[in-house]
């Protein structure tokens, strides 16, 4: 019921304006001074009725579409009457006075409307507090008595012919121009207070809300400013007419880039779509009736000649008008090749896999000027986050966008509007959506990769768990057997006499169960050395660089007092990492001290082995299977490894994974 009503209002008033500007042309009657205020009249009924329609068709109960509406109605009826009157023959006929009459002060409340009760109620519709009703009655009541006023003042209607207003007072004049006056200075002042207050209202909003408030404010400035410097500075017609058509045109401008923009009411794509087009149009329009009219006041030439060179003119900055209004009512438009092509050539800059999540996000915040974008990739143990980039803390809900793989969910894509933003518009959720897909197909190799690592460790686990087993099987069972045959060997040979043929024997046997002690030993050594279950990592490192020092080799260590228990594997590794380094620096590097530190802190495990020797030659990582071997161990395990030369001397450092026991 209320959208038909409102229906009603706005085609009450898009065909009263049409009618009127058609009326005014047929009879040739722009150029009487009774028609000066029809562009402007005609522009209200038109454009305010558009936008009255768009706001009630989606919140019916707004009042904002509701103040449209009636202004636009109000002001096209009256613009009719006054075409009207200056359409029949004779200025004595009754209904010419009647329209007189009614048109004389009519024009008047819609002009007042939007300077002093529409920046009241905009955009929910009602009053941010209940303390602003005087205002509103204040304004009424100026609204009123400036009708009222001008209503019984003597006037003259300045068209083809003079028509007295009818229902002027004589007696009266004198308070008709008393009550007049004082109700211009009333509104003038209440519609300061209404600018007043949308300027408080604007510093005290944040986000969409004051970028809304602030786009009526400047409308509603504009509107004021320059109705005062018309009234102090005498403009040409045209100028003067271009100036209060802007100034009405600025307010459902404003509301139109909010709706757009800011999706204010909640409108609908194609609704507001169409709004961006009746807003380049129109805007297109302008321009060139300006031209045209700044052509007709500079050049004597005809007026269709005025209008080809009007064309012309304005054909070169259709373009550049157009493609501004669209930014201006639509935001930054996305450029969803352009993000693409940043992010492709970024991706292939960095050919490190675990290095593009980061780049996708930098890419997509920096692009897409978004409050937050993150990245997570969905695992067997749920979702990790990859990486994430953060412009300021996110007001807003995040919004989420799957990233589908071969039919399966590898990730998501985790985004905030811009600031200022409550919602993604629908052109930046087409491009994150592209976008999304574009990098599905990274994420999935990083979660093949992750797979990948996370079976390899369990490999390596699992490696260090069965060499801790046979380790001690040997430790245990296989050494002490061996033991107990050389002992009873020993037993035996104590009982033979001493020339006995099988002594030779005995000793050689002995000798071999001696070799294979040995053996059992370096094999359990190699498996897991002893010393890390003895000792544990830091006591195990101690006594590998005391052992290793000696007359010229000095191998200090800078190691902490205590270390909570690693993964076997990880122990493994760093034991192995510094007895291999300590070993090539034994054999080969020439030193004469050498130094061993372990690390843990936000990287993980650091082992760094310094020494003062003459370091490795450029193309030791192809020949040295040592550094093969290092590099081997820390890679296994997720780890890194590096090496360097050093003034004098060699760094060798590897980053482990601090995964506890």
């Amino acid at each position: 019921m209320l959208r038909a009503a409102a229906a009603g209002f706005g085609a009450l008033g898009l065909l009263s304006g049409l009618a009127a500007a058609v009326i005014t042309e047929a009879g040739d009657n722009w150029g009487y001074s009774a028609y000066a205020a029809m562009p402007l009249d005609v522009e209200i009924a038109i454009f305010y009725s558009a936008m009255g329609m768009l706001v009630t068709w989606r919140k019916p109960r707004n009042l904002v579409g509701w103040a449209l509406l009636t202004i636009a109605a109000w002001d096209g009826v009256v613009a009719v009457m006054t075409a009207l009157v200056g359409s029949f023959e004779s200025p004595d006929q009754p209904i010419v006075r009647v329209l007189m009459a009614i048109q004389n002060g009519g024009w008047a409340p819609p002009i007042w409307a939007i300077a002093t009760l529409l920046p009241l109620i905009y955009p929910e519709g009602r009053l941010p507090s209940k303390h602003l009703w005087w205002a509103v009655g204040i304004s009424v009541l100026g609204i009123v008595g400036y009708v009222a006023g001008l209503t019984l003042l003597d006037g003259d209607y300045g068209g083809k012919y003079n028509v007295k207003n009818p229902a002027a007072v004589p007696s009266l004049q004198d308070f008709a121009g008393a009550l007049t006056d004082i109700s211009e200075n009333v509104l003038l002042v209440m519609s300061g207070v209404a600018l007043v207050t949308l300027a408080v209202r604007w510093w005290r909003s944040g986000g969409v809300k004051a970028r809304q408030l602030s786009l009526l404010f400047w409308a509603s400035l504009f509107g004021a400013v320059q109705a005062g410097v018309r009234e102090i500075i005498a403009f040409p017609p045209v100028p003067d007419h271009i100036l209060e058509v802007l100034a009405a045109a600025f307010v459902p401008m404003a509301v139109a880039v909010a709706v757009t923009r800011d999706r204010l009411y909640d409108l609908d794509l194609a609704v507001r779509r169409g709004v961006v087009t009746v807003a380049v149009v129109a805007s297109l329009l302008a321009c060139y009736l300006g031209l045209f009219a700044l052509l007709s006041l500079t050049m004597s030439v005809t007026s269709v000649f005025n209008a080809g060179l009007a064309g012309a003119a304005i054909f070169p900055i259709a373009l550049l008008l157009t493609k501004w209004v669209r930014q201006v009512t639509w935001g930054r438009r996305v450029d969803i090749i352009e993000a693409v092509t940043g992010l492709g050539q970024r991706m292939r800059d960095r050919l490190e896999i675990p290095e593009v999540p980061a780049a996708v996000c930098e890419e997509i915040v920096g692009s897409l000027r978004l409050r937050l974008a993150r990245l997570e990739l969905e695992t067997g143990d749920g979702v990790r986050t990859l990486a994430e980039v953060r412009q300021c803390e996110a007001e807003a809900e995040p919004v989420t966008f799957e990233l589908w793989h071969r039919g399966t969910v590898v990730g998501r894509l985790v985004v905030a509007p811009p600031e200022g933003h409550e919602h993604l518009d629908e052109m930046t959720v087409q491009a994150l959506a592209s976008l999304a897909d574009q990098v599905a197909p990274v994420v999935a190799a990083l979660r093949l990769d992750e797979e990948l690592l996370r079976s390899r460790e369990q490999l390596v686990t699992a490696r260090e768990e069965e060499r801790l087993r046979l380790s001690r099987d040997l430790h245990d069972d296989v050494g002490p057997t061996l033991a107990g045959i050389r002992l009873q060997l020993d037993a035996v040979r104590a009982k033979l006499p001493d020339d006995a043929s099988a002594l030779d024997l005995m000793d050689r046997a002995v000798v071999a169960i001696q070799d294979a002690l040995g053996i059992v030993r370096r094999v359990a050594y190699r498996l897991r050395p002893p010393e890390l279950d003895t000792l544990g990592l830091v006591g195990a490192l101690r006594e590998l660089s005391v052992f290793l020092s000696g007359p010229t080799l000095r191998v200090e260590t800078v190691l902490p007092d205590e270390v909570t228990a690693l993964s076997k594997s990880v122990e493994v590794a760093a034991y192995r990492i510094v007895a291999e380094a300590l070993t090539n620096v034994v054999k080969h590097a020439q030193a004469t001290s050498a130094s061993v530190s372990l690390l843990i802190d936000d990287r993980g495990v650091v082992v760094e082995v310094r020494d003062d020797g003459v370091g490795l030659p450029e193309d030791a990582g192809n020949r040295g299977m040592g550094l093969r071997f290092m590099a081997q161990r820390a890679q296994e395990i997720s780890g890194e490894f590096s090496y360097r030369n050093t003034s004098p001397g060699l760094l060798v450092r590897a980053i482990l994974p601090a995964t506890r026991a």
